[in-house]
């Protein structure tokens, strides 16, 4: 029987990073992936005919371009479009604010509301750039442990200290003041704006089942910025041929360096002898052996599913069964037979178009999910994919991706497996639709709505949940997943996690498969 020096659980794109990056060390590498297509939630399928449709995620802006260039995506196919409107938010009444790349017509555009905060932007812009900068040196190294620290990981902390030093004392005591923050806090502080402040604040609701009032909001804001230019708003960036085309890239990069990838096979458990991870059994019977196995999955899943809390202590098992997974997202896709019939559409739709008037109405979507129901007026962040890759699908036909929050996986006197929770979203969406893009609906000619239990049952991520886990700011840093074990180890020996329930968080950013790959190699 071969045995493999690396077997990867699941083919997301940070378990394609981490197995490309082993694979170009010389490494035998076996990615196992349950479903017929890599990428998981970052996937493009087909779901409506001749229509390729990505199923969770939207945006790549967040992808590590270190990550492009060291694995050669660009030649496997990969082409980025950055479309000149960022994000446009829908204020009702026909009315809308667009955050363009190019800062003066930006200006322009947000004077139309108010000239202070006109004024008062490019400030913002400046200041967002620089705290995701030191945010991100930060991100870019393994979390330290909390206690016990090595005279090698002393000196490993040393270095993103440093270079944090470098990016200024100011901005790193700023870092730390503004991190716990509500979102509402840190806009009220800067502006007037109903239009522009609640557009801001949709920043910070990825990754939490909360509103703009609730603590730590700037962080994830910060988050959200850490990527490609943020313009103010947050990282974005979209793909020719969808988001899929990323994780088919980097699956060609892994197996350009002898990697191989085997879809449509199921794992049953994690072999385990003395402690340590011995490979992996199939669906049927069928034992894979390997040096060391590596887990893409969530967290629950990952022990309680395919190790089992048997083979974990107590204090390990209680740790991980109270790691924060609540889906708050649903997504509705649609295939219209034009554009929404607003001014400007090609150019203005082309980012993130969201339903978001104001700080208050995203509090009040929100407080539904507090109480475990769906929002009856919810924030909807929509983007129309054929707008950066016309080929998705048939000529004069759009495709509509939109997020859904809030809709929480665990509802209150029903469940998703019922028609009629399903049917009341779907209902409350279109009205939106009506009221924010008047016209939308009757250009609908098939939708397909995710809930998150669909995202569960299709896409293996627990409670629906795409980030792996909350991104709050008590599971984060060396919290992530549980605090004592933020390092990609794991209480089993050769056992590691590479997904992002990880450090440094979700989103598709490819960082945790790269600091898993390396901790790996390290190790």
């Amino acid at each position: 029987m071969k045995v493999y020096d690396a077997v990867v659980v699941g083919a997301g794109h940070n378990a394609l990073v981490t197995a490309a990056l082993l694979a170009r060390k010389g490494w035998s590498v076996l990615v196992v992936e349950r479903r017929g297509v890599v990428g998981g939630a970052a996937a493009t399928e087909e779901i409506f005919p001749a229509c390729r449709v990505g199923l969770a995620a939207q945006d790549a802006g967040l992808f590590r371009r270190d990550l492009v260039a060291r694995l050669g995506l660009g030649a496997h196919g990969l082409e980025w479009v950055e479309p000149a409107a960022v994000a446009t938010t829908l204020t009702g009444h026909g009315e809308s604010l667009t955050l363009w790349r190019h800062p003066a017509i930006t200006r322009h555009e947000i004077a139309r509301y108010s000239d202070e905060d006109a004024s008062r932007y490019p400030e913002w812009v400046a200041y967002l750039d620089s705290m995701a900068r030191i945010l991100r040196v930060a991100l870019d190294h393994p979390a330290p442990p909390l206690h016990n620290l090595t005279t090698r990981e002393r000196i490993r902390l040393l270095r993103p200290l440093a270079k944090a030093a470098r990016l200024g004392k100011r901005n790193a005591v700023e870092l730390l003041r503004v991190l716990p923050l509500p979102a509402r806090d840190l806009l009220d502080d800067r502006f007037t704006s109903d239009a522009l402040k609640g557009m801001l604040a949709t920043t910070a609701l990825p990754g939490a089942d909360q509103g703009p009032s609730a603590m730590g909001g700037a962080f994830r804001m910060l988050y959200h910025a850490t990527g490609r230019a943020a313009h103010g708003f947050r990282s974005s960036a979209f793909l020719k041929g969808g988001l899929g085309s990323l994780s088919e890239a980097l699956a060609a990069a892994a197996r350009a360096h002898g990697a191989e990838i085997r879809t449509g096979t199921e794992v049953e458990r994690i072999l385990i002898k003395d402690g340590a991870a011995t490979g992996l059994e199939l669906a049927g019977g069928e034992e894979i052996r390997a040096r060391c196995v590596v887990s893409g999955v969530d967290p629950h899943r990952t022990f309680f599913d395919l190790v089992g809390a048997p083979q974990l202590g107590p204090e390990f098992n209680r740790k991980v069964a109270n790691i924060r997974m609540r889906g708050t997202t649903a997504t509705l896709h649609l295939l219209l037979d034009g554009l929404p019939p607003i001014p400007d559409a090609a150019e203005r739709l082309a980012g993130h178009t969201l339903v978001a008037p104001t700080l208050d109405y995203l509090e009040r979507a929100s407080d539904d999910a507090k109480y475990d129901r769906c929002s009856t007026r919810p924030h909807l962040d929509i983007v129309f994919p054929t707008l950066h890759d016309s080929t998705l699908a048939p000529p004069g036909h759009h495709l509509a991706s939109i997020q859904i929050r809030y809709a929480p996986y665990h509802l209150r006197g029903a469940t998703w497996q019922d028609p009629a929770p399903r049917d009341a979203l779907l209902s409350n969406v279109l009205q939106l639709l009506d009221e924010y893009l008047p016209g939308t609906r009757d250009r609908i000619l098939d939708r397909r709505l995710f809930t998150p239990l669909d995202l569960e049952t299709e896409l293996g991520l627990t409670h629906g949940d795409e980030y792996h886990g909350q991104m709050g700011l008590d599971q984060l840093l060396f919290m992530r997943p549980v605090a004592g074990w933020a390092g990609y180890r794991t209480p089993v020996e050769r056992l590691f996690l590479c997904g992002s329930g990880t450090h440094p968080g979700g989103g598709v950013t490819g960082a945790p498969g790269l600091l898993a790959a390396r901790e790996i190699l390290r190790r």
